[in-house]
């Protein structure tokens, strides 16, 4: 490969695209909740049977981002 050309990847972080679309969203809610959404579904995600809503802000982000994180390196996530 030469400087000129870049695979797909490079590609996408050069036009500062994401390589994958995320499939965990945090959604806020009407009574200033937030909720872990699944992308795929539109549904709430879910731990041990329990939805997550109902969360703060910052932990319905680290929540998601755990999540994602487990997807984009193709691992069971121990959350859902």
């Amino acid at each position: 490969m030469n400087d000129d050309q870049m695979d797909d990847d490079d590609a996408a972080i050069d036009r500062g695209e994401p390589m994958q679309e995320k499939r965990y969203e945090i959604r806020q809610e009407s009574n200033g909740c937030w909720t872990v959404v699944d992308v795929l579904t539109g549904l709430p995600a879910a731990s041990d049977g329990r939805d997550l809503t109902g969360l703060g802000k910052d932990d319905a982000s680290d929540i998601a981002y755990a999540l994602n994180e487990d997807v984009s390196r193709h691992r069971d996530s121990p959350l859902v």
